[in-house]
């Protein structure tokens, strides 16, 4: 494999974004609530280091469902572009959610960790185990939106180039939570 179609990795973002942004709109989650059998959601956006081409644009689609107060599973789909390659990561996450006292429970840390894969198409390409590893911040501003500020470092075997074994791919990105 060369290369991915980039317009239609594109059009999938925009798919998924707009998806995303159709359940915002018509409240199917309340982004505040961590109530045991929720289901919650979100999207961001940000950048992607240390890839096999350099640093990415990269946009994260989560969904998660509430298992215990302040804990959570679910899956994690992490694409990333630069001028000369697409990556795609998806993995399952495993979330604790920590409530930062004398906020009236607005503001939480969320540690989380995950297990998948990773595909990146640069030059002949390579797919690699993918471990994503990382620290959030979620901030309510109302019962339905939250504002999410995540950063994770992904740890894979893509080969970089630069040699054999493991590397460190980190990366920050701002979004939402519905």
């Amino acid at each position: 494999m060369t290369g991915w179609n980039r317009p239609a990795l594109w059009r999938a973002v925009v798919a998924a974004a707009s998806v995303g942004l159709i359940g915002l709109a018509g409240g199917l989650a309340e982004g505040a609530d961590l109530r045991p059998g929720a289901f919650t959601g979100g999207v961001s956006g940000g950048f992607l280091g240390d890839t096999p081409d350099g640093t990415a644009f990269a946009v994260n689609l989560n969904a998660e469902r509430i298992l215990l107060e302040n804990f959570s599973v679910g899956p994690l789909l992490q694409l990333g572009v630069t001028g000369d390659s697409s990556q795609v990561g998806l993995s399952g996450q495993v979330k604790y959610w920590i409530d930062i006292p004398n906020t009236g429970k607005k503001l939480k840390v969320t540690p989380q960790i995950g297990l998948g894969f990773v595909h990146n198409s640069f030059r002949r390409g390579d797919t690699s185990w993918l471990i994503p590893l990382g620290v959030g911040a979620d901030y309510a501003l109302t019962d339905r939106l939250n504002l999410t500020g995540t950063f994770l470092l992904n740890v894979s075997d893509l080969d970089t180039g630069r040699g054999s074994g493991a590397n460190a791919m980190p990366g920050l990105t701002v979004g939402v939570r519905f």
